[in-house]
């Protein structure tokens, strides 16, 4: 007999788990999503939004399970062990159940589990529905239908994604990427991203703007340079390559440059810069520290990256040159007509 009872306590323990993690697994996608990613041909999700519809009809038949087998639970400690260890073991089932499983987030809730019981509790919905309307006439007030998804923390929030990420393929690894990248954009300091004073192409006010400087400046990668009158703390203009390439003869960077400068401190966030960026309309700044010392230069792709996840394009690499996005397009056009012909 005592065997019998230990089997069923067992067997009530795990089923109370296993309908735990149904309660949070039908929880897991709001119903608006539900029915959106039912339209859109997710197969778990035609199968749970059907039954999610019931609402506190739903609600009452899993929590009212749930306080079944953890009440079989309970009585059977108390035919085993008496009702002292039945209060000091039973206790730290019902923290186990409410309070630990969903902090740690384990076991992983799954709309995939809630497809695989829907079909079994929309039957039994169906069968109980005349008490459940009755039911949820008289404590329905008490039950909230829709379970609120309170995010506390940009960490849950980047979990939820990744989670999404790894169920459904319609958010793909970029999606992710960039998601991750513009959440945390707002913490990240203007001093960790900018391009340090050592490695920063300045050039001086009397340079004269030779093929050969021209062609170092095109190999730099960069399409803005510093201007400088004396030493690198005194930035008096900004070097446009695409002026400096249009000019003939020589001449010097004081002949071309542009006097507008505009400084940021190396405290301030990205976030603060791109929207500096926005009023602006200017794409490089110069940094400097709390002494205004020149520490290096900050320029709007570096904002972007950090937004993106990973190296732009300068904006007058490609897009520029009618002929070059021409040339880009018949390039594309020729691949699509050699395809469609393999």
């Amino acid at each position: 007999m005592m065997y019998f009872q230990i089997v069923l306590l067992a067997t009530s323990f795990i089923l109370s788990l296993c309908v735990i993690l149904l309660v949070r697994s039908f929880e897991y996608m709001s119903i608006s999503e539900l029915k959106r990613q039912s339209r859109s041909g997710n197969p778990d999700a035609k199968k749970v939004y059907p039954v999610r519809v019931y609402g506190v009809q739903l609600w009452i038949v899993l929590w009212a399970t749930a306080g079944f087998l953890i009440s079989s639970m309970i009585l059977l400690l108390h035919s085993l062990i008496g009702p002292y260890w039945t209060l000091l073991i039973s206790v730290p089932i019902i923290v186990v159940f409410h309070a630990i499983l969903p902090w740690t987030k384990r076991p992983k809730p799954s709309l995939h589990l809630a497809a695989l019981a829907s079909p079994f509790i929309e039957r039994l919905l169906r069968i109980l529905y005349p008490v459940l309307k009755w039911s949820e006439k008289a404590i329905g007030h008490w039950i909230q239908p829709e379970p609120l998804l309170l995010i506390q923390s940009k960490d849950e929030l980047l979990e939820i994604l990744h989670h999404n990420a790894e169920e459904f393929d319609n958010v793909s690894h970029d999606e992710l990427v960039i998601a991750e990248h513009a959440l945390v954009f707002g913490d990240k300091l203007i001093g960790d991203y900018m391009t340090p004073l050592g490695v920063v192409k300045f050039i001086s006010v009397e340079e004269m703007l030779t093929p050969v400087v021209l062609g170092e400046l095109h190999d730099s990668g960069h399409s803005r340079f510093p201007i400088y009158q004396g030493n690198n703390q005194n930035i008096i203009g900004t070097l446009f390559l695409r002026d400096a390439l249009k000019i003939k003869g020589n001449k010097t960077a004081r002949d071309i440059m542009r006097v507008d400068v505009f400084y940021i401190n190396e405290l301030q966030t990205l976030d603060h810069a791109l929207q500096a960026f926005i009023k602006t309309k200017h794409h490089l700044f110069v940094v400097v520290n709390e002494f205004e010392d020149v520490v290096g230069v900050l320029s709007i792709s570096d904002v972007v990256k950090q937004i993106l996840g990973h190296q732009i394009s300068d904006e007058f690499d490609k897009f520029d040159d009618l002929r070059e996005v021409a040339k880009q397009t018949a390039i594309q056009k020729r691949q699509i007509h050699a395809d469609e012909h393999v």
